[in-house]
């Protein structure tokens, strides 16, 4: 168990989800995570699989009442009955046969199965699944937005979490800034940040990215590789720790020496222009309405052109950050999602499309009552560069 979430908070997410479930008119939830997504069952096991492949499927039973019943590869199954809180430990390859003997163990009829991580299942194990309940007349419906809607608060706890990630985040940021220079690569640079990240007790939580130059950074994502830093070129680190399971998502944007007056110019818009975004984040606003402002914003500035085309897609501005790195909801310019006290997202400003590159800047901040709090110190980062390097 984490020293940050106790067995008792996943107690009491599991009395909240089975009270959504009997709203629902749901009798069982069967939800499906991977090593990649592993939010969705993390959530209730306090476990996390690894990736041996087709190895790193985590699901469980969750029935209105009695034990949960977790389904794994047969690989991670073994630290699953050391680690796991749900101690019922099956193979996820025998679900066919094994559902329909939990499902008649029950004290209650299972008329209707809620399935959650639909859009994660391969399409093997999906199948494995729908038979075993289809055979028994059970009907099997899309039951996701009952676990996103309780993933969106974030407890204290979980709070705290997301607090130490972002510290960690800057903390492996600056090391890769320290040895920033003309000939390291992106490689090299990327390799520090993991470094630190994992030497002061974090885990990856989604690759690190260190891209530069015009080519590279232009790109809205793309991995490291051995590229030398040059004279003239943007350089920007977008890292993502996590800390007993929970995430940041942390991005910047530096400069090296010989970039022009108008890269300096894009760069500080960039920074501005997100400080602006997380101030006016508030209670009861939307994400439509962030990304009106942020496009207003980019309008008078005469650099919408650099923006749009970038925010077409998911993430566009921004996203949830929790056990996952990016988490439902997407903001961008059709979302109606309101932000609430206690939830957690990336705010993702990018301008992509120059002759000399593109600029990204991304903190993570957590809505209080107030407005958004920032867990990360993307300025300081930034000064302290900019310090060392003059």
């Amino acid at each position: 168990m984490t020293v940050g979430v106790l067995a008792t908070e996943f107690e009491r997410r599991l009395a909240r989800t089975r009270e959504q479930m009997k709203k629902a008119g749901i009798d069982a939830l069967f939800v499906y995570s991977d090593e990649y997504h592993p939010g969705y069952s993390f959530y209730y096991t306090n476990f996390r699989t690894i990736n041996c492949i087709e190895e790193s499927a985590h699901a469980l039973f969750i029935p209105l009442e009695g034990e949960i019943q977790a389904f794994l590869g047969n690989l991670n199954r073994f630290a699953a009955k050391r680690f796991s809180w749900i101690k019922n430990v099956n193979s996820i390859y025998e679900m066919e046969a094994l559902l329909p003997k939990y499902v008649s163990e029950l004290t209650y009829e299972v008329k209707t199965v809620g399935v959650v991580g639909e859009e994660l299942f391969p399409i093997s194990l999906y199948r494995d699944m729908e038979k075993a309940f289809v055979k028994d007349g059970i009907n099997i419906i899309d039951a996701g937005q009952i676990v996103v809607q309780e993933r969106l608060y974030k407890s204290k706890a979980e709070l705290d979490l997301i607090r130490k990630a972002g510290k960690l985040a800057d903390d492996s940021i600056l090391a890769a800034l320290e040895q920033l220079q003309i000939g390291k690569t992106e490689i090299e640079l990327s390799a520090i940040g993991e470094y630190v990240t994992r030497s002061h007790g974090g885990e990856i939580g989604s690759a690190y990215l260190v891209v530069s130059g015009p080519d590279h950074t232009n790109l809205p994502t793309w991995r490291p590789m051995e590229r030398n830093i040059e004279h003239g070129d943007y350089v920007w680190f977008d890292f993502n720790p996590m800390v007993d399971g929970y995430c940041s998502d942390t991005g910047i944007t530096v400069a090296m020496e010989g970039v022009t007056e108008e890269q300096i110019r894009i760069m500080n818009f960039a920074y501005d222009t997100n400080q602006r975004m997380v101030e006016f984040i508030k209670p009861g606003i939307t994400g439509k309405q962030l990304f009106q402002e942020t496009l207003r914003i980019c309008e008078n500035a005469g650099l919408a052109d650099y923006f749009l085309p970038y925010t077409k897609g998911m993430r566009a501005i921004g996203h949830g950050v929790g056990l996952e790195v990016v988490e439902t909801p997407d903001l961008g310019p059709n979302s109606d999602f309101v932000f609430e006290p206690n939830m957690c997202f990336g705010i993702k400003f990018d301008l992509h499309g120059f002759p000399f590159g593109g600029v990204r800047v991304e903190p993570t901040v957590i809505i209080t009552e107030n407005g958004a709090e920032p867990v990360n110190d993307l300025r300081g980062m930034r000064a302290k560069y900019e310090s060392n390097f003059k």
